[in-house]
């Protein structure tokens, strides 16, 4: 029986596990331990290919593994996306604080800017009136000017004012130039203040944008997690409505290899009468020996075996050799006998059993084309038809069989192996 391509199988085993665990979200590291360690080994050794009715299995289970395939990189994704939200909401968080700090620095320093003015332009003014009123009035004017003021605070400016311009005019001079002094660093401090608050602000502004751009990014990666898991779950549920329709496969399967068996042992005895027909007075038969490869350059992609459905669990039994070659390669007689069977259609598609002395007969399935007729003498390496990939086959192959009266044994027997029946 044909196998399925590995990457199919592979995807088959992904839902076996699945099943008992698709009500929670399995992380990454769980479905890679199931995946690489316990489910692909044993898929390993499943041969059986899939029929019409189990490639609607096939492709859900495809899907299943492409979406399954996806998810560590997509929480993977959904994680750094998350992350880099945080530290950018963080960044936005400081930045606009950092810039409500510098305004409000700068708004300080405005307002003390604004009371240093007002103090100059006031002595100013004070010393322009006293000089004024001293000029016009003489040397008395400087008392009235002080009495003249109109409250305390008036009083004491006039008072100083006078005192200045009487006493120590110089003493003035020193008072407005710690005053501009004054201002002059506080407009500094002001040019400072400003850039400062201007850097915050576009700081402010870029970690929005990159806050919005994550917010983005997380809610994508959440999306694409999101959907894989529905493609996952689907692809399950799909694949399980086809399991009545897997189980009539292994029971036809079942069927097929039990008449394959019985025409393998009637064939066996047919070769065997003729040969006695034809031997020698002294009834010798020449042994059968070692067979010639039947597909020149073919390679053995499943041996014979025991085999379970990895989901559903049918028990069924390869009972030859996949040969694995490509569309069209010619298919040769292993060795010299009389077509005894010819059949198309069900598991093995095209196929030919040829009978050969001692009980042996050789079976060749899935073929693409048949070049000889029931009845018909065949020589080793004689052509009996093509690759294919007829019947329950999803690529081309040959499905290649060793019987002895009727019974399964491993070609490899023929072929520098152990010759044993097929146990199973």
């Amino acid at each position: 029986m044909a196998s399925s391509p590995r990457h199919g199988l592979v995807v088959v085993a992904c839902l076996a596990l699945s099943a008992l665990v698709l009500t929670t979200l399995p992380t990454a590291s769980d479905v890679v331990a199931r995946d690489a360690n316990q489910v692909k080994s044993e898929l390993r050794e499943t041969g059986e290919a899939l029929d019409a009715a189990n490639k609607r299995v096939s492709r859900a289970m495809r899907a299943y593994d492409r979406a399954n395939s996806a998810l560590p990189k997509a929480r993977r994704s959904l994680d750094q996306a998350r992350k880099r939200e945080a530290r950018a909401l963080r960044d936005e968080t400081e930045a606009n604080a950092n810039t409500r700090k510098a305004a409000a620095a700068l708004q300080a320093n405005r307002a003390r800017q604004l009371v240093t003015r007002e103090r100059k332009t006031t002595v100013r003014n004070h010393m322009a009136l006293v000089a004024r009123t001293m000029y016009q009035r003489g040397p008395f004017g400087e008392v009235e000017v002080v009495l003249s003021a109109t409250d305390p605070g008036d009083f004491v400016l006039r008072l100083a004012a006078a005192d200045s311009i009487g006493r120590s005019q110089a003493g003035v001079e020193g008072e407005l130039a710690r005053i501009e002094a004054d201002l002059v660093l506080q407009e500094v401090e002001r040019e400072a203040l400003k850039a400062e608050a201007d850097r915050e602000e576009k700081r402010a502004q870029r970690a929005v944008v990159e806050a919005k751009q994550a917010r983005q990014q997380a809610a994508e990666a959440q999306a694409k997690v999101r959907s894989l898991v529905a493609k996952r779950k689907g692809a399950s549920q799909r694949a399980k409505q086809h399991r009545s329709a897997v189980q009539a496969r292994y029971q036809r399967l079942k069927v097929e290899q039990a008449r394959i068996q019985r025409a393998a042992a009637r064939a066996a005895r047919e070769a065997a009468s003729r040969a006695q027909a034809q031997s020698t007075p002294s009834g010798i038969v020449t042994p059968q020996g070692s067979l010639r490869w039947p597909v020149d350059g073919g390679r053995i992609s499943s041996h014979v075996g025991a085999r379970r459905h990895p989901v559903f669990g049918y028990a069924s039994c390869h009972t030859g050799l996949d040969v694995a070659a490509p569309t069209g390669t010619p298919i040769r007689a292993a060795a010299s006998g009389v077509v005894a069977l010819i059949s198309s259609g069900g598991p093995y598609g095209n196929a030919v059993l040829v009978a050969h002395a001692d009980g042996l007969t050789t079976f060749y399935a899935h073929m693409s084309s048949i070049a000889v007729s029931r009845g018909q003498q065949v020589q080793t390496g004689g052509l009996l038809g093509a690759v294919g990939s007829t019947g329950w086959s999803t690529g081309p192959h040959l499905h290649f069989e060793t019987r002895i009266n009727g019974n399964a044994y491993n070609p490899m027997g023929w072929f520098g192996g152990s010759r044993s029946p097929v146990g199973c």
